[in-house]
Protein backbone atom coordinates (compact mmCIF):
# COMPACT_ATOMS: atom_id res chain seq x y z
CA UNK A 1 0.00 0.00 0.00
CA UNK A 2 2.85 2.35 0.81
CA UNK A 3 4.35 1.87 -2.66
CA UNK A 4 0.99 2.55 -4.27
CA UNK A 5 0.60 5.83 -2.40
CA UNK A 6 4.20 6.87 -2.99
CA UNK A 7 4.09 6.13 -6.72
CA UNK A 8 0.61 7.51 -7.53
CA UNK A 9 0.33 11.25 -7.11
CA UNK A 10 -3.45 11.39 -6.81
CA UNK A 11 -5.49 14.52 -7.25
CA UNK A 12 -7.44 13.09 -10.18
CA UNK A 13 -9.80 10.23 -10.87
CA UNK A 14 -7.87 6.95 -10.90
CA UNK A 15 -10.14 3.94 -10.59
CA UNK A 16 -7.28 1.51 -11.10
CA UNK A 17 -5.19 2.89 -8.21
CA UNK A 18 -8.25 3.18 -5.96
CA UNK A 19 -9.29 -0.38 -6.78
CA UNK A 20 -5.81 -1.66 -5.99
CA UNK A 21 -5.72 0.27 -2.69
CA UNK A 22 -9.14 -1.08 -1.70
CA UNK A 23 -8.17 -4.62 -2.68
CA UNK A 24 -5.00 -4.46 -0.58
CA UNK A 25 -6.92 -2.90 2.30
CA UNK A 26 -9.56 -5.65 2.19
CA UNK A 27 -6.90 -8.34 2.17
CA UNK A 28 -5.08 -6.73 5.09
CA UNK A 29 -8.31 -6.44 7.08
CA UNK A 30 -9.06 -10.11 6.43
CA UNK A 31 -5.58 -11.08 7.61
CA UNK A 32 -5.84 -9.27 10.94
CA UNK A 33 -8.61 -9.63 13.45
CA UNK A 34 -8.15 -6.36 15.27
CA UNK A 35 -10.61 -3.50 15.65
CA UNK A 36 -7.88 -0.84 15.85
CA UNK A 37 -6.12 -2.16 12.76
CA UNK A 38 -9.37 -2.32 10.84
CA UNK A 39 -10.17 1.26 11.88
CA UNK A 40 -6.83 2.41 10.47
CA UNK A 41 -7.49 0.52 7.24
CA UNK A 42 -10.93 2.12 7.00
CA UNK A 43 -9.32 5.56 7.29
CA UNK A 44 -6.84 4.64 4.54
CA UNK A 45 -9.75 3.59 2.35
CA UNK A 46 -11.62 6.84 2.96
CA UNK A 47 -8.61 9.05 2.33
CA UNK A 48 -7.78 6.99 -0.75
CA UNK A 49 -11.27 7.52 -2.15
CA UNK A 50 -10.75 11.27 -1.94
CA UNK A 51 -7.15 11.13 -3.18
CA UNK A 52 -8.09 9.19 -6.31
CA UNK A 53 -11.27 11.12 -7.09
CA UNK A 54 -11.83 13.98 -9.52
CA UNK A 55 -11.82 16.72 -6.87
CA UNK A 56 -12.09 15.13 -3.41
CA UNK A 57 -8.59 16.25 -2.56
CA UNK A 58 -9.38 19.96 -2.98
CA UNK A 59 -10.96 20.34 0.46
CA UNK A 60 -7.74 19.04 2.04
CA UNK A 61 -5.51 21.70 0.44
CA UNK A 62 -3.34 23.67 2.84
CA UNK A 63 -1.45 26.85 2.01
CA UNK A 64 1.99 25.26 1.46
CA UNK A 65 0.76 21.82 0.33
CA UNK A 66 -1.74 20.48 -2.18
CA UNK A 67 -4.73 18.47 -1.05
CA UNK A 68 -3.37 15.39 -2.84
CA UNK A 69 -0.03 15.63 -1.06
CA UNK A 70 -1.78 16.22 2.25
CA UNK A 71 -3.92 13.11 1.74
CA UNK A 72 -0.90 11.05 0.73
CA UNK A 73 0.79 12.08 3.99
CA UNK A 74 -2.36 11.23 5.98
CA UNK A 75 -2.51 7.80 4.37
CA UNK A 76 1.18 7.15 5.01
CA UNK A 77 0.70 8.13 8.66
CA UNK A 78 -2.23 5.72 8.97
CA UNK A 79 -0.12 2.97 7.42
CA UNK A 80 2.70 3.74 9.87
CA UNK A 81 0.20 3.49 12.73
CA UNK A 82 -1.05 0.18 11.31
CA UNK A 83 2.50 -1.16 11.16
CA UNK A 84 3.04 -0.13 14.79
CA UNK A 85 -0.22 -1.85 15.76
CA UNK A 86 0.80 -5.05 13.98
CA UNK A 87 4.14 -5.02 15.79
CA UNK A 88 2.30 -4.56 19.09
CA UNK A 89 0.00 -7.49 18.30
CA UNK A 90 2.99 -9.62 17.32
CA UNK A 91 4.77 -8.74 20.56
CA UNK A 92 1.68 -9.58 22.63
CA UNK A 93 1.24 -12.91 20.85
CA UNK A 94 4.91 -13.79 21.38
CA UNK A 95 4.73 -12.81 25.05
CA UNK A 96 1.56 -14.86 25.54
CA UNK A 97 3.11 -17.88 23.84
CA UNK A 98 6.25 -17.55 25.97
CA UNK A 99 4.13 -17.40 29.13
CA UNK A 100 2.17 -20.48 28.00
CA UNK A 101 5.38 -22.38 27.32
CA UNK A 102 6.88 -21.30 30.65
CA UNK A 103 3.92 -22.82 32.46
CA UNK A 104 4.08 -25.98 30.37
CA UNK A 105 7.83 -26.42 30.86
CA UNK A 106 7.90 -25.76 34.61
CA UNK A 107 9.97 -28.47 36.35
CA UNK A 108 7.11 -29.45 38.67
CA UNK A 109 4.79 -29.89 35.70
CA UNK A 110 7.26 -31.99 33.64
CA UNK A 111 7.93 -34.48 36.42
CA UNK A 112 4.26 -35.16 37.04
CA UNK A 113 3.64 -36.71 33.61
Amino acid sequence: MRDLIIHHRGGSRNEKALGKLRDLSRKAAAAIDDRNGNSLLSAVDGYGAELFSESGDLKWAQTPISGADFLRLKILRELDALQARLLQLQFEATRNEAARLAVYLRPDRRSSG
